[in-house]
């Protein structure tokens, strides 16, 4: 082979190494900081959190509250679903975990009272992550009542329960509920953590950010 060839060769080398290099760190940087990495180990009120405007005053005798607002047609919820769940699993017993369906269209209110249905029916565990993945993995849509029904058959519950639940009082006035706390805390993405009813976490700086913020405020709330 001519010298020639050989320094293009070479030179052609050294670009696409050079180039990979490139991306590589473009790509593991903004993966750093979306798992929250990079962060400043100071948690401040306005950049990491809010404060709910008029809370309720603390009952030092109830649990600490962590409600996840959050909704089955949100791709960032399916993804910290099982993130919320393995923090979850660490937490001491005086706090305590629980989602809330928001709802921010039509379609989103139909996915926001199949949650609380599927809830007042004690079968989400056999829902819960079946329906994130029929959206998000096999693009599948639910328009209406009966299209969902359809799916969750014969899956801890059946279709004909599904929608007597779904039409039901009691998940009407759930509704009702979960929407009016949506409004106070004045959630407008999700997922959103909000703690003891207090504070509303800035999930911006990544999942593990906005856990690490959870923490501080859990114990915040423990030690007032």
């Amino acid at each position: 082979m001519a010298k020639k060839d050989k320094k293009v060769i070479m030179a052609r080398n050294t670009i696409i190494a050079f180039v990979t290099l490139v991306v590589v760190s473009i790509l593991g940087f903004h993966t750093y900081l979306s798992t929250g990495g990079g962060q400043p180990d100071d948690i401040q009120p306005q950049r990491d959190y809010r404060e709910v405007e008029n809370p309720r005053p603390r009952n030092p005798d109830a649990p600490i509250k962590v409600v996840e607002y959050f909704n089955y047609a949100c791709v960032h919820c399916k993804t910290f679903d099982p993130v919320l769940d393995a923090w979850a699993e660490d937490l001491p017993d005086d706090v305590q975990v629980s989602r809330q369906p928001a709802n921010f269209s039509p379609i989103w209110a139909l996915l926001a009272q199949t949650y609380l249905t599927l809830q007042a029916a004690d079968a989400l565990e056999q829902n819960h992550n079946r329906i994130f993945r029929a959206i998000h993995d096999a693009n599948r849509q639910f328009l209406t009542p009966e299209m969902v029904a359809d799916y969750v058959d014969g899956r801890g519950i059946s279709a004909e329960e599904f929608l007597k639940q779904f039409n039901s009082s009691a998940v009407r006035r759930a509704m009702q509920r979960a929407e009016r706390s949506q409004r106070n805390f004045q959630i407008s993405s999700t997922p959103s953590l909000v703690i003891n009813d207090r504070y509303v976490v800035n999930m911006n700086g990544g999942q593990k950010r906005a856990l690490q913020v959870a923490d501080h405020l859990i114990n915040q709330e423990r030690n007032p």
